[in-house]
């Protein structure tokens, strides 16, 4: 199904399949990437209870072995339409038996998208229901947003003065490399753009002191993306695309220096039983 949102100033489409947003418009102005499937035929997944990849493609939870979907399984998965108004929408996902086969607990899983005046905020909630035993989990956003133009004239500014030194991803093993990263930014918060810095993948900030990064071109226009309660940054585009996708997680790939332990991933969350928690993002028209 598909869920319209709209106020006087902005509309958006979210569709239940992965509880996706679609398109948000904002002042007529399309912000989303159109989900051409030349580049990438998605717009913005959401990643539960996995992000990326895992080492030799399995882990370990509770000493047994597992193998969870690249990105976890809710992007790929129907989520049930719980609430819908004119400006909100929220979806939620519980464990079946094609989750417990990969991902051995009981969970719910909600989604919320509200409209405000230049934009909308995305609250994913999280909660344990597993009996006596403790949930670990990765969760992240994937939005794509379009760049029109030459993507060279755009730009990402962070809220904050930047030491980012990314790991390289190797795209033979699915993992981040520790000891092997690139220089990005030193003690500064701008960063150019060309489509040359994603031949390698993702751009992974595993330790930004920033809480917000806004997407401009060469006429300070784009978007603004803050993400208070997400821990590391993923920024990324297919090779050559007119999009980038700005991506707040808690969690990312495996490195290569892991234990194969999922509740040791970097970044992950853990909840106690019958606990949840909240991570909001918000995407704001500049």
């Amino acid at each position: 199904m598909e869920a319209f949102l709209k106020n006087e100033n902005c509309s958006a489409k979210i569709i239940s399949k992965g509880a996706e947003l679609k398109s948000l418009v904002v002042g007529g102005r399309e912000l989303m990437w159109r989900a051409d499937p030349a580049f990438w035929g998605k717009t913005s997944p959401l990643l539960f209870p996995m992000i990326g990849t895992l080492k030799n493609g399995k882990t370990l939870i509770g000493g047994e072995e597992f193998s969870i979907t690249k990105h976890g399984f809710a992007r790929d998965l129907e989520l049930a339409p719980e609430t819908i108004t004119g400006t909100s929408a929220m979806f939620s996902l519980k464990q079946s038996d094609y989750t417990k086969a990969m991902y051995p607990f009981d969970f719910t899983f909600t989604v919320r998208y509200t409209l405000k005046s230049d934009g909308i905020t995305v609250t994913y909630r999280v909660t344990n229901n597993t009996k006596d035993k403790k949930m670990p989990f990765c969760i992240g956003a994937h939005p794509a947003f379009a760049c029109d133009g030459d993507f060279s004239e755009y730009r990402l500014e962070f809220q904050k003065l930047e030491n980012a030194a990314v790991p390289n991803y190797n795209l033979d093993t699915g993992l981040h490399e520790e000891n092997n990263r690139r220089g990005l930014l030193k003690d500064d918060n701008v960063l150019k753009l060309t489509h040359e810095l994603f031949y390698e993948d993702v751009c992974y900030f595993d330790k930004p002191n920033s809480r917000s990064v806004m997407l401009l071109n060469k006429d300070n226009k784009g978007v603004r993306v803050d993400f208070p309660d997400f821990t590391s940054l993923g920024v990324w585009q297919a090779k050559d695309a007119p999009f980038l996708c700005i991506e707040p997680w808690c969690g990312s790939a495996d490195f290569d220096d892991c234990t194969g332990v999922f509740a040791e991933k970097r970044g992950i969350v853990i909840l106690e039983p019958d606990e949840e928690k909240a991570f909001t993002y918000s995407i704001t028209a500049i």
